[in-house]
Order: C-alpha cells, then sequence, then structure tokens
C-alpha cells in the first residue's frame, strides 16, 4: 500500500475535529432548551432510587451548610429548606381538574396557571418557596403530576452589616470571605464519625438545627453601632468609601467589621464586582505618622546596646542595619504575607503610585514600605503596641458539632498567639512613640492619625486621598484597636472636628468599651468624672441607649472542666453564657466551682482558682478563699 499523503490526513483530521465542534455545540444546545425539565427529571429519578427527599436523615442533615452565628449566637448566615411546587405536564391526565385546586392553594390565577402550562414545556414550575400550609395542603391532594422539589438556601439575615466579612454561597459553595473558610472547615470534619465521647463538651446550647456550625468573633451589637458610625461618615462626604473594625489586641478577634458602599449577601447576583473590593485589603500610601512609627521601631531594633533605659539613646546611621529591619517587617506582618481566614485573596494590583510633592519627599523613612493595605498597617501597629504578641486579624472564633441540644467543641480556631516578636525594651519604647504621635482620647485612649496621597500617572491624572486612623482603647496596654479608614478622589477639605472620622469615633469609644466590658484597664486611666459618666456593666453611656443584654435569658447551660487551661481560653469558652465570672489567682485553672457537669442558670457565679506552676522562679502560692 502507498504511504498515505500528509496534507490528505492533516485535511481528514481537520474535517473530524469540525465535525465533533458542530456535534458538540449541538447537544450543547438541546442541553440548555431541555436543561430545566432534564435536570429536574433526573434529580427526581435519582432521589426515588436512593429514597431521598421522603425523610430527612441523619446523614442529610449533615449535608446542610452550618449555621455563622456571632459571639452571642446571633445569626448571620443561615441553611433553610425551600419547597417549590412543579408540574410534569406528561403525568397529568386532566389540566382542568388540576389548576383550580391548586391556583387556590398557591393564591394566583387560574389564567396565569393555563399560560405558563401551555407554553409546551415537559416541567413547569408553578410557585417557589411555598409555605408550611401550602406543601401540607398541596400533599393531601395527591394529584397525579404535581410535585415538590425541596432545596437548601443561603440567608443573610443581617443582610449589609458585616457583609465583606461574612461573604457569600452559592450552590452551597462559599465564594467569598468567611463562607469560602466554611468550606474548608466543613470538608476538614466531614469524614468524621459524630462520636461525640472524645469531644470537649460546651455544654447544653439553645435550641436549634443539628449540625456543624461557626462561631465568630463578631458582636452584633458592636457590629450595629460601627454601622451606624459609617452611615454619618458618608452622610458627610458621600464621595468616599469608608471602612471601620474593632479588634481585640490580645488575640486578633474582629468584634466589628464594617464598610461602604456594601452590598447584600441574599441578592449579591445584582452587584458589581466592584463593590466585593474590600477597603481593609487595598493598598494605600502609608500615611507619615505611622511611617515615623514604624521607623523608629526599626531604628531601636537596629541597636547593639540594650535600649531598656531611660531616654536618651546614641543611635547613629552605621547602626541602621538593613538586615535587621527587613526581618522586622517580617515578624510585624508588615511584609505583605499575611494570611487572614476572611479573605482568601491578595491585594489587588493597582497602578496608583505615591503621591510626592512638597517639602516632604525627601525625608528618610528607611526600609519602611511605602504601601500596605489598612489591615497591615493594622497588624504591624498592634503587635509592637500589645507587648509583642504575634496577633493576626481574623473572625472565626469556634467550630461546633450540635447534636441534641448539645454543643461539643471540633476546633477552637482563635488560638493563643505567640509572644516576643519583639526585642527586649522594644515594646515599652512603643509606646512611648506611639504616645508621642497621638492624641489622648476620651477614657484613656490614643488616637494616632494621618493622611496620604496616591495618584494614577496617565493622560488624566488621577489623584486619590486617604485617611487612616487608630484607636487604642486604653493607651496603657490596649484592649481593643478600632481603626477607620476611608479614600476618595482628589483633594479633601478638612471636616468640622464633631463630623470627622476622629470626631465621630470619639462618640463611639465608651458604648463600645462597655459592650466589650473593657474595665482592667480602663479603670485606672479614667478621671473621677469619667468614672461616674461611665458604667461598664452595660448600662447607658452619656444618654445613649444600648441594646438589651444576653437574648438567652432563662436558658440553662451546662459548664465544663476547665481544668488545665489558662485564663484566656477559660473566658473564651465562658463568652456568652451570660454567667458572672470570679477570679482567683494567677496562672492555669486548677480547680473551679461549681464543679463541671453542673447545669447554671443565667446570673449564676463561676470561680475559676488558678495557680502557677511550683517551679516558676518567684513563685508565691496564692492566697485563695474557697466558695462556699
Amino acid at each position: 500500500m502507498g504511504k498515505r499523503s500528509r496534507l490528505r490526513t492533516q485535511g481528514v483530521g481537520r474535517r473530524r475535529l469540525v465535525f465533533l465542534i458542530v456535534l458538540l455545540v449541538g447537544v450543547a444546545a438541546i442541553w440548555a432548551w431541555l436543561e430545566d425539565e432534564r435536570t429536574l427529571l433526573l434529580w427526581e429519578q435519582a432521589g426515588k432510587a436512593l429514597n431521598i427527599g421522603k425523610k430527612q436523615t441523619a446523614t442529610d442533615q449533615e449535608i446542610t451548610r452550618g449555621t455563622i452565628y456571632d459571639r452571642n449566637y446571633k445569626e448571620f448566615a443561615i441553611s433553610y429548606e425551600r419547597v417549590s411546587v412543579y408540574a410534569n405536564i406528561r403525568e397529568i391526565e386532566d389540566v382542568n381538574q388540576v389548576i383550580g385546586p391548586i391556583s387556590a392553594i398557591l393564591e394566583t390565577s387560574e389564567s396565569d396557571l393555563y399560560d405558563r402550562i401551555g407554553k409546551g414545556r415537559l416541567r413547569v414550575w408553578l410557585a417557589k418557596d411555598i409555605s408550611q400550609d401550602q406543601e401540607d395542603e398541596i400533599k393531601e391532594l395527591d394529584f397525579q403530576g404535581v410535585h415538590l422539589h425541596r432545596e437548601y438556601i443561603r440567608y443573610y439575615p443581617q443582610r449589609e452589616s458585616a457583609a465583606h466579612l461574612i461573604g457569600f454561597v452559592e450552590g452551597d459553595t462559599g465564594l467569598f470571605g468567611i463562607e469560602q473558610y466554611l468550606n474548608k472547615l466543613e470538608a476538614r470534619f466531614r469524614l468524621k464519625k459524630d462520636d461525640t465521647n472524645e469531644l470537649l463538651k460546651m455544654g447544653d446550647t439553645r435550641p436549634g438545627v443539628d449540625g456543624r456550625h461557626l462561631i465568630l468573633t463578631i458582636d452584633s451589637k458592636i457590629q450595629r453601632i460601627l454601622d451606624d458610625y459609617l452611615k454619618r461618615l458618608s452622610a458627610a462626604n458621600p464621595g468616599n468609601s469608608y471602612g471601620a473594625l474593632v479588634m481585640e489586641a490580645s488575640t486578633g478577634g474582629l468584634v466589628g467589621y464594617t464598610q461602604t458602599p456594601s452590598f447584600d449577601p441574599n441578592k449579591f447576583h445584582s452587584y458589581s464586582e466592584t463593590n466585593f473590593s474590600d477597603l481593609f485589603n487595598e493598598k494605600i500610601t502609608v500615611p507619615d505618622v505611622f511611617k515615623i512609627f514604624l521607623r523608629d521601631l526599626s531604628l531601636l531594633e537596629s541597636q547593639d546596646s540594650d535600649i531598656s533605659g531611660p531616654l536618651p539613646w546614641s543611635i547613629g546611621a552605621e547602626q541602621w542595619k538593613l538586615g535587621v529591619q527587613l526581618q522586622l517587617w517580617n515578624r510585624l506582618g508588615a511584609d505583605g504575607n499575611l494570611e487572614f481566614d476572611f479573605i482568601t485573596v491578595p491585594p489587588p494590583e493597582t497602578s496608583a503610585v505615591p503621591f510626592k510633592r512638597g517639602p516632604q519627599k525627601n525625608v528618610n523613612f528607611e526600609t519602611v514600605p511605602e504601601t500596605q493595605t489598612p489591615l497591615e498597617i493594622l497588624t504591624a501597629v498592634t503587635r509592637a503596641l500589645n507587648g509583642g504578641l504575634n496577633i493576626t486579624p481574623h473572625g472565626a472564633k469556634r467550630f461546633v458539632l450540635r447534636k441534641n441540644q448539645q454543643e461539643f467543641l471540633l476546633d477552637d480556631l482563635e488560638k493563643e498567639p505567640a509572644s516576643g516578636i519583639l526585642s527586649d525594651g522594644i515594646a515599652g519604647e512603643a509606646e512611648r512613640l506611639a504616645a508621642g504621635l497621638g492624641e489622648r482620647g476620651p477614657l484613656g485612649s490614643l488616637m494616632v492619625q494621618g493622611e496620604s496621597r496616591s495618584v494614577i500617572e496617565s493622560v488624566n491624572e488621577q489623584l486619590f486621598h486617604h485617611y487612616l486612623g487608630l484607636v487604642l482603647i486604653p493607651q496603657d496596654k490596649p484592649d481593643l484597636v478600632l481603626l477607620v479608614t476611608s479614600t476618595g478622589p482628589g483633594y479633601q477639605v478638612a471636616q468640622q472636628m464633631d463630623r470627622s472620622p476622629a470626631g465621630e469615633a470619639a462618640k463611639i469609644i465608651g458604648s463600645i468599651a462597655a459592650l466589650q466590658q473593657v474595665m482592667k484597664n480602663l479603670s485606672d486611666m479614667m478621671s473621677p468624672r469619667e468614672k461616674e459618666e461611665m458604667n461598664y456593666r452595660l448600662s447607658p453611656v452619656q444618654g445613649q441607649s444600648l441594646e438589651d443584654g444576653p437574648e438567652d435569658d432563662g436558658i440553662e447551660i451546662e459548664i465544663v472542666s476547665f481544668t488545665g487551661m489558662s485564663l484566656r481560653k477559660s473566658l473564651r469558652l465562658l463568652q456568652g453564657s451570660n454567667v458572672e465570672i470570679e477570679v482567683q489567682g494567677t496562672g492555669r485553672v486548677v480547680s473551679q466551682h461549681p464543679p463541671a457537669g453542673t447545669k447554671l442558670k443565667p446570673g449564676a457565679r463561676v470561680t475559676l482558682i488558678l495557680e502557677r506552676d511550683a517551679v516558676d522562679p518567684g513563685y508565691r502560692r496564692p492566697q485563695i478563699t474557697e466558695p462556699e
């Protein structure tokens, strides 16, 4: 046989490829036309074969996406069962017999149903998301060809509030925010058996669906304060984007996280991509006040001599060590390598560069990054001012299993941060540096704020104005950090103090501190007048009306064993339980009253008795009075 021409072979191959492409396009077109009908039929047949849909089993319940709560069990994301009704036209013997009763149950016109059925489709949706009464009535009719379809829908009762942190779901898959992080948690524990014998029991919980649920660090009451705060700022300058968050300085837990413009995750399809941009994760030009703080901190870190003594020290140019400074940015999280549980993408690329004009353009800031995200600045400054604790902003607190109204701990997501990321003596001097750059605010707080500009250099030069403010509550060993940021076009005219971000922030510090119960450190720094005006037991602050107390009044909880735990972890597990906590001693928990397993009513007292390890240097056994 003669050898075939290479050109002839290639021609045959091309014709086959073209034929295959045309065939695939035709199949896709037919599938698209029959998508609703065929997909529904396949699900129906599969359901019948596997006996799914008649009764929800324990296995089915595990498939349901878990609820996302705030730290006080306020729902931020829930999955509810949506029941819809459809008709299989081929199975209906007499359409006229079906239309009348069905239209009465669904409260729709008969002409509308006739119009839908008359379009010639195999399957016709009659109504979606029907009520339980409607479902029962349709079941009772038991019409041939009329079927119910069940699916789980994600719903966000808080709507725009904290939407950038919560994110959204499509097809039971988290696409954004903490919802995407929940995918990883559910995948990690999905194959585990529901054997609760080895799990830490959190106690009896309020009634709710069984399953694996995520508890956040967010507090909905503080969240609402921030939402209202941003509404006032946006009203004063509607052309700007604003963001505000509150973070625990010792853990990195975010107790409030809001920004505007926001979006409603219940209808996220109706928004453009720009609405999903997280203002805290976009690079801005670092304001000079924060550059100065980080520069001086790096210079102190570069010194070989002991800096724990009094000022001044001798700092020379030959002691400015590049390697030491770059290592410091890594430890402070200022090098762009932070990972957050609520943000899964790096900061978006931008062509904007720092706007440098005027006498300050020649200031030497050493290796301080010129552009950073507000989250990176927040992390770096907080790590420097909280005594060197290696915190990272996060939104997840606990992943729990709820079964038979009992709650078990699957994973404690808020790990205790490591300490000592700064050299000896640096942490104390960082507080002095911050105090020199900031202004004293209400209740012993410290407000550090600055402005900067960036520019996109093109034919039409675009100029952006940035504001960044940090409020330490209190100034000395802060419990909370409030961050406020804004970005707007062009030059910004200074606002009146009472309408500025700092002026409005001063009005909400008291309410936030009261809800967080920041008492230990603040009480030492408050003036006598402030102590009279402030009640840290969640009472009104300067005429403001705070939210009502815990919503779980009357619900008993079963106390767990805290023996061997640190005080921080013990308090974290008790948070939101609505009990009074008394602490005696320092160190780790050695005993407690009442004992583990006791059921407590709201307002009951829990005493934790702590002792330091006897081998610790300077150990002295505390004088502890056992409760009666």
